[in-house]
């Protein structure tokens, strides 16, 4: 007999690999690789939680229609039908790929993209090609070019993780426009929220002015719900209604229905964490370049300093470990001579900063 062995495509496939965490650390450690927000979850999300825990005997609705409607009332959403939720948004890249995609198809995504558009065209046999990015950020020509006839989705992390770069919104309607019918484009806006609600309803709208455009979203970044794994979607409605098809029965659990929905409407909260973003952000790209760690402009919740080689970055990647920091390598991105740090709480912020001054000053 022979031995039970995965498909070709699966075999070849490698898993995405986390931020992780500081193992054998003793101590605190201060956590500023996954793009967590500092102050956790809107207390209103976690009363919401605690409201519902003694029902989680229960399945919760199949149709997940007032988790829908929530969100779709909250964002400016007319029709809630053409909303899907998703355990984190990571379903809804699986699912789509695994809807219009497979073998001998071809998925597109800029060479410094978020890795699990790989992970999910390579397991589910579409060939993934990577598209060069100019300065870390995706080019519409460049885009266009390697678009062809076996091409059938183009994601775009608008604005991109690791790089924090991201197009305008004229760019996105230029590629709107000139891809093939047979493409679809999909937005993901993990971190949407961090450029701006008028942002967020540019990108909701893209969706309304093609049918070929997808609009993703996370609950994990912006939220502080990373570990009850919730994202939603918004779709054309032929698009939602196959997502609906094929999306496991009762995808989302109960806790994350009742955080998300008080969550989305917190407009408080999510302002306080973007404002502290916004302030904190620019202060640490101002202080890693005052270092000589060139840091380019990031839209996002972190920043990516450059260390001027994969030693150097290594180098200080082991001396902030040693500091109980701990920050994300991305040579797995391409990146090797770079490091993507998180814009955790003022104290963790400034304890990163002086870690770092005070190894750029010895090496």
């Amino acid at each position: 007999m022979t031995k039970i062995t995965p498909l070709p495509h699966i075999a070849q496939t490698k898993p995405y690999v986390p931020g992780g965490k500081l193992a054998g650390a003793s101590g605190s450690v201060i956590m500023l690789a996954s793009n967590e927000n500092p102050f956790g979850p809107s207390p209103k999300a976690i009363e919401a939680m605690k409201a519902v825990a003694g029902d989680v005997h229960v399945y919760p609705d199949p149709e997940y229609r007032a988790l829908r409607e929530t969100i779709a009332e909250a964002v400016g959403i007319a029709d809630s039908s053409r909303v899907v939720v998703s355990a984190g948004s990571d379903e809804i890249i699986h699912l789509l790929t695994q809807s219009y995609a497979g073998p001998g198809d071809e998925i597109l995504f800029t060479e410094h993209a978020f890795s699990m558009y790989r992970v999910s065209a390579l397991s589910h046999g579409a060939t993934p090609v990577t598209v060069p990015e100019t300065d870390l950020t995706a080019g519409v020509n460049a885009i266009l070019g390697a678009v062809s006839e076996r091409t059938k989705i183009l994601f775009l992390a608008n604005p991109n993780n690791p790089t924090g770069t991201m197009l305008p919104v004229e760019a996105l309607e230029q590629l709107q426009d000139s891809l093939p019918p047979h493409v679809l484009f999909v937005v993901d806006g993990a971190y949407a929220e961090y450029v701006g609600p008028e942002y967020e309803a540019q990108i909701r709208d893209l969706v309304d002015r093609k049918a070929n455009t997808v609009m993703m979203r996370t609950f994990s970044k912006i939220h502080g719900l990373a570990a009850l794994r919730l994202g939603w979607g918004y779709m054309p409605a032929e698009i939602a209604e196959t997502y609906q098809r094929i999306r496991g029965p009762f995808n989302v659990n109960g806790l994350a229905v009742g955080a998300g929905m008080a969550s989305i409407q917190d407009t408080d909260f999510l302002a306080k964490s973007r404002d502290h973003n916004t302030d904190w952000r620019a202060r640490m790209i101002a202080a890693l370049n005052a270092m000589g760690l060139p840091t380019p402009h990031s839209d996002a919740n972190f920043v990516l300093p450059e260390f001027g080689s994969s030693e150097r970055a290594a180098a200080a990647n082991d001396f902030l470990k040693a500091c109980n920091i701990l920050v994300r390598a991305v040579g797995g991105y391409g990146l090797p001579e770079r490091l993507r740090i998180t814009v955790g709480s003022a104290h963790d912020n400034q304890a990163v900063l002086d870690a770092l001054k005070e190894f750029t000053a010895s090496r």
